[in-house]
């Protein structure tokens, strides 16, 4: 569960990023989130995020702006989600799949004033904010036409402090598809639920790839692992090959998968030899498949919720 963050921080302002922010306390150079050989400490994370705030403060973002956010890798969507929330903006991320005219229509749904982006996903999200409310583009990478997001963190002081929200009733994420707003209260409630399901410690590492879950999910996870002091490690790739390698790479002790992926893990691969492993499933599990992965792979199953 959540372990300590009601001591660092009060319930009457008990944000999402607050609450993570606080459980960096005493990480060190423990890694964070994780994926294709790249790495994010804990120390940089909490160096980073309020560095990053005050630099989009500074580029003229005010509370209440929503930032699209349309990001592949892990690392850079754990910075930026929390970073434009420091800011007193609400992030609003964005499938990173989509098509430029999907996302185009997004955006706008989500009433997007600036974009996050990277070099994977740029040339679809750029050519999406020529159609949409969006002024300015902060990129992880080299992104011509863009602000880079390293140079926020060289900005300095913005401008004055971030809005403190009401946890109970100002929006912590912004989805789309159809629009909903989640309140700071919704998302710890998620950390809560998401903690019952699987409890990590600093030893855990999970895996998953952010096309099994839905983005609410896939944010929350990645917060679930950073709170509770456990690696997050994504896997960008689709295939339940994929999957497994990661797995193998990184050690892992838990793993996310949505039911199509439980049986392909099932009964498409050979036997792998690490048991023990936590299988959460977001969706209703086979039994059959969740029968084989106990029985071949030594792993337990259970719904993720």
């Amino acid at each position: 569960m959540l372990q300590g963050e009601t001591g660092a921080v009060g319930v009457a302002d008990a944000t999402v990023t607050r609450t993570v922010l606080a459980a960096m306390d005493g990480g060190g150079d423990r890694t964070a989130v994780a994926a294709r050989g790249r790495e994010l400490g804990r120390a940089r994370f909490a160096e980073a995020v309020p560095a990053a705030a005050r630099g989009l403060r500074w580029h003229g973002v005010r509370g209440g702006d929503v930032g699209a956010i349309h990001l592949a890798d892990p690392c850079d969507l754990a910075l930026a989600v929390h970073a434009v929330g420091a800011a007193g903006a609400v992030p609003a991320p964005l499938p990173p799949g989509a098509s430029a005219a999907e996302l185009a229509v997004m955006m706008n749904e989500a009433g997007a004033r600036f974009l996050l982006t990277g070099e994977e996903t740029a040339a679809r999200s750029m050519a999406a904010a020529d159609d949409s409310y969006v002024r300015q583009v902060f990129a992880f990478g080299d992104v011509p036409g863009t602000t880079p997001f390293d140079r926020l963190l060289e900005t300095g002081a913005g401008q004055g402090e971030a809005p403190s929200p009401d946890p109970l009733r100002d929006a912590a994420l912004r989805l789309t598809g159809p629009r909903e707003d989640v309140t700071h209260a919704d998302r710890l409630a998620d950390l809560y639920r998401l903690g019952g399901a699987v409890a990590l410690g600093e030893d855990d590492v999970l895996v998953c790839c952010g096309a099994d879950v839905p983005v609410r999910t896939w944010v929350g996870l990645i917060d679930l692992c950073l709170v509770q002091g456990a690696a997050f490690a994504g896997v960008p790739e689709p295939g339940a090959r994929d999957l497994l390698e990661a797995l193998l790479r990184y050690e892992a002790t838990a793993v996310v998968v949505g039911p199509a992926k439980l049986r392909a893990l099932a009964f498409d691969h050979g036997a792998v030899s690490m048991p023990g492993v936590q299988v959460l499933v977001a969706g209703e599990p086979s039994p059959e498949a969740a029968h084989a992965c106990r029985s071949r792979h030594g792993w337990t199953v259970s719904p993720l919720c």
